[in-house]
């Protein structure tokens, strides 16, 4: 299982940030971005939700209070901003391919 500092150093790599990018959003310095990647600082709150913007992720992946892959996160955040009838839409479409999976299991 992955550290919260490897997650945050993966997330700013995959967004092709800089240190010095993540420092001057977050208003600390480059060595602070360092020695948290590093696991030798610890996030307080207010960093650990300012990252989560920047990297769109979930506290509770970061956190791991959930299992929850990058790609579910994203989802369920760019899932929030649709509108109501593309939700449904969505929820249909999971509905659908649920019975369909389960069809082909008992099939």
């Amino acid at each position: 299982m992955k550290t919260i500092s490897e997650k945050l150093r993966e997330a700013r790599l995959k967004l092709g940030f800089s240190q010095d990018y993540v420092a001057n959003c977050l208003g600390i310095s480059r060595s602070a971005v360092t020695q948290i990647e590093l696991g030798n600082r610890k996030v307080n709150s207010d960093e650990i939700t300012s990252l989560c913007k920047l990297y769109h992720l979930s506290a509770d992946y970061l956190l791991d209070t959930e299992n929850v892959d990058t790609n579910q996160a994203v989802f369920a955040r760019n899932f929030n901003e649709l509108k109501d009838d593309d939700q449904e839409e969505i929820l249909n479409l999971i509905a659908f391919k649920r019975a369909m999976a389960k069809q082909q299991q008992e099939g």
